[in-house]
C-alpha cells in the first residue's frame, strides 16, 4: 500500500520518481504508527474498553519501537497475535481484582526493559548506532511513563493506570519471547544488546 501511495504521488507530479522510496517509507512509518492505534481502537470499541485500550496501546507503541524483542514474520501472523494478546490484556486489565501484582510486573517490566533493550529480532536487525540509540531512548521513555503512572496512581486514576502498565509489561513480555526463542533455537547471530 505504501508503494501504491508513492506511485500514486508520482502520478499527481507531488513527487519525483527520484523521491519513491523515500516517501514509500515515510507512509510505511506513518501506517506503523496508526495501524495498532486504529487497530486497538476498534478492539477496545467492541469490548466497550476504547479508552482502555488506547491507555494500553501508546506506551506500548512508544516503548516497542526502541526496545525490540519478538516480530511476527508475517503480517497475517501479526495481526493474529496482536488480536489475541490486545483482547486478553484489556480483559485481565477490566477484571483484575489483585492490582498489586499488576503493580509488582511493571516494575520488574521496566528494570528489565533498561537493562535489555534494545533486543535485535531476526525480523528486525540493528547495527550499534542504532542500538546505542535504541537503549538511551527506551530508558527515557520508561522513565517519563514510571513518572506519569505515579502521578495518575497518586491523585487516583488506577484502573487507568493498570492498562498503561499493561502496555509496558507486553512491550517487556515481546523481548522475553525473544530471548526464549534465542535460547530454544540457539540462533548465534541473534544477540542482547546489554
Amino acid at each position: 500500500m505504501s508503494e501504491k501511495i508513492a506511485d500514486w504521488l508520482i502520478l499527481q507530479k507531488a513527487i519525483s520518481t527520484d523521491e519513491r522510496e523515500l516517501y514509500a517509507y515515510a507512509v510505511h512509518c506513518l501506517f506503523s504508527l496508526l495501524y495498532p492505534i486504529v487497530f486497538a481502537s476498534v478492539i477496545g470499541a467492541f469490548l466497550g474498553m476504547i479508552t482502555e485500550a488506547i491507555a494500553m496501546i501508546m506506551p506500548f507503541i512508544l516503548i516497542r519501537k526502541f526496545s525490540g524483542g519478538y516480530h511476527a514474520d508475517s503480517f497475517k501472523k501479526c495481526l493474529v497475535l496482536s488480536s489475541i494478546v490486545i483482547i486478553v490484556t484489556l480483559l485481565i486489565g477490566k477484571y483484575i481484582k489483585n492490582i498489586f501484582i499488576v503493580n509488582i510486573m511493571y516494575i520488574a517490566a521496566t528494570i528489565l526493559l533498561m537493562v535489555f533493550s534494545p533486543i535485535d529480532s531476526v525480523n528486525k536487525r540493528l547495527d550499534y548506532n542504532d542500538k546505542k540509540f535504541c537503549k538511551k531512548v527506551t530508558i527515557f521513555i520508561v522513565a517519563v511513563i514510571f513518572g506519569v503512572v505515579g502521578v495518575l496512581w497518586i491523585i487516583g486514576y488506577r484502573y487507568y493506570t493498570v492498562f498503561i502498565e499493561s502496555g509496558i509489561i507486553l512491550a517487556e513480555l515481546l523481548q522475553l519471547v525473544a530471548i526464549c526463542h534465542n535460547m530454544i533455537f540457539n540462533e548465534n547471530d541473534y544477540k542482547l544488546s546489554m
